[in-house]
């Protein structure tokens, strides 16, 4: 949907649910007033309790109408309605109480306040509904009794700050109504590039089910084949003499010929026999079951096979017969782990890539160096390794968050595909609105991080992401955006990011005025220790200063 149509549909809508709390006040209003008559103006009260009440039972049926309007398109009729009937009806009782000098007029101004603050209104609206009433007020005094000449500087003053009044009613109508356009043109933007990496992502998805699917299917032939193969059983002597062995031990190690008495170790490749001799000698001491030995034996034909041993003494009573081994050729098996790695390995790789491509979506837009998000990413990785050598740390920084960092640290700057093009390419002072805008690209990157870790539970990376894009602005001394965290409110790697994220900005600026050298930056970074940085995370710099210096240098952008 256009962001204009899905606009004028919110306003319908907030129209339509504002106008039952406008009826609902102008019957209170109404109720005030004949309270209000009771005390001051008792000798009245039954004559203006008359005009209270049908302004009041106005106010019903016009409740009655606004629930029955489904399709939301006369709200601003019967909101106006409502608001023309408590206003006629305060202008009776200045014209009663009056007229021109009654204060009564002050009633005016109350439902407009009511009526302008609480209906989202346009600006022509305001001053439509304003002025009316102001034009019903002066029409009223006039019609009722033409004021004497020393009485026009006071309908003049009347007049006049009821005029001021709709001019600043119309002022907060229209800072309402652009604020309500910037908000729905962000969401409208927000879910076309959540719909953009949905569909990246089922893509994603699609790919590794079907390469998971391939793999089993590898999988199951190999498993097949496997067990149509009878294992190799041998049994020895505890001196690793053959007693006895199958068919399949003798066709693959024993030339198609059983030898009584031959060595078992003469077909150990010559580097694993001591290997297999103590897992003999503790397997006749113990008694224990020997299992998932791996050894290379060599075939019949001089071949190296890969195996595993599985062996357990055989025993009649108190007597050993021997120790019986069975031997699988793992050769294949071997082969398949390599595969499946290398699978995971190019999986892996694809999600990378497929990371790294979300993250230049911002860079796209954005004016940055080329090899930014590669920087930024190994900052953030050797500030967390050393964070771990911290007890505060050591807990949360484990390979895993390492790893899962080293992937969501690039995605800290997705939200900038919701900035428009102007602010991002603007090289001067942003105006207060548009620094706005620019500051909101935390909020829009952690939705879209957000609503991708909801589909895919249980991602660690994206839950670093998605605090990293919402918290990276964050402040230790809590003077940050978009939420005023400070200290350890902020997560730990929002913090790792803010501090390597600054040391980029300064060191790869693309305008050479405004790049710093290593040392600047550091003595940067020392003096806001406390106060932008967290003071531990700056000592881990401190230390790993070298290293920033040298990712630095070999990650420069070419000359």
């Amino acid at each position: 949907m256009h962001a204009l149509e899905q606009f004028v549909q919110e306003s319908r809508q907030l129209h339509h649910q504002r106008v039952t709390f406008i009826l609902w006040a102008g019957i209170a209003v109404m109720l005030l007033f004949t309270v209000l008559d009771s005390f001051l103006v008792p000798a009245l009260f039954r004559e203006l309790l008359l005009d209270r009440l049908v302004a009041v039972a106005i106010c019903c049926l016009l409740l009655v109408a606004n629930s029955c309007d489904r399709a939301r398109r006369l709200s601003w009729v019967i909101g106006f309605a409502g608001y023309l009937t408590v206003g006629t009806a305060i202008l009776l009782t200045v014209h009663r109480l009056g007229g021109l000098a009654s204060p009564s007029y002050v009633g005016l101004i109350i439902a407009m306040a009511l009526y302008t603050a609480l209906a989202p209104l346009t600006v022509g609206q305001t001053l439509v509904s304003g002025l009316s009433l102001v034009l019903l007020y002066a029409f009223s005094i006039w019609l009722a009794e033409p004021p004497p000449r020393d009485q026009w500087m006071l309908l003049f003053n009347n007049l006049f700050f009821m005029v001021c009044f709709v001019l600043i009613a119309a002022t907060q109508s229209w800072t309402d109504t652009a604020a309500r356009k910037r908000e729905c043109h962000l969401r409208v933007s927000e879910n076309k590039a959540a719909e953009v990496l949905a569909r990246q992502a089922d893509k994603l998805e699609r790919e590794v089910k079907r390469r998971v699917e391939a793999q089993q299917a590898t999988e199951k032939q190999y498993q097949a084949l496997y067990e149509a193969i009878a294992d190799d059983v041998v049994l020895l002597t505890p001196q690793a003499k053959i007693i006895q062995a199958n068919n399949s031990y003798i066709r693959h190690f024993s030339a198609g010929s059983f030898q009584h008495g031959a060595s078992f170790l003469d077909v150990v490749r010559p580097g694993d026999r001591q290997t297999m001799r103590d897992a003999l000698s503790g397997l006749v001491a113990t008694g224990t079951a020997l299992a998932h030995l791996r050894l290379a034996l060599v075939s019949a034909a001089g071949n190296p096979v890969e195996t595993e041993i599985s062996g357990a003494l055989l025993r009649r009573g108190e007597a050993m017969l021997g120790v019986q081994l069975v031997i699988r050729d793992i050769t294949v098996r071997n082969a398949l782990e390599e595969q499946l790695i290398s699978s995971l390995r190019t999986v892996r790789q694809t999600e990378n890539a497929t990371i790294m491509a979300l993250a230049k979506l911002s860079e796209y837009r954005d004016i940055t160096p080329g090899q930014h998000l590669e920087r930024v990413r190994e900052y953030c990785v050797v500030l967390a390794a050393e964070l771990a050598r911290h007890p505060r740390h050591a807990d949360t920084v484990t390979p895993a968050y390492l790893q899962n960092l080293y992937q969501a640290a690039i995605l800290h700057d997705i939200g900038k595909v919701a900035v428009p093009d102007d602010i991002l390419a603007k090289t001067g002072a942003l105006s207060p609105l548009e620094e706005e805008a620019l500051r909101n690209h935390t909020l829009s990157g952690g939705d879209v991080i957000k609503a991708m870790e909801q589909e895919a539970k249980g991602s660690g990376f994206l839950a670093l992401a998605k605090n990293i894009a919402y918290f990276h602005h964050e402040r230790w001394d809590g003077l940050g955006f978009p939420y005023g965290l400070q200290r350890t409110e902020i997560p730990l790697e929002a913090r790792i990011m803010a501090l390597a994220d600054a040391y980029e900005e300064w060191t790869a600026a693309l305008d050479p005025a405004k790049r710093r050298s290593h040392e600047q930056a550091m003595e940067t970074i020392v003096r806001d220790s406390g106060h932008r940085f967290d003071p531990i995370i700056v000592d881990a710099f401190v230390t790993l200063s070298t290293a920033f210096d040298r990712i630095r240098r070999e990650l420069a952008e070419p000359v």
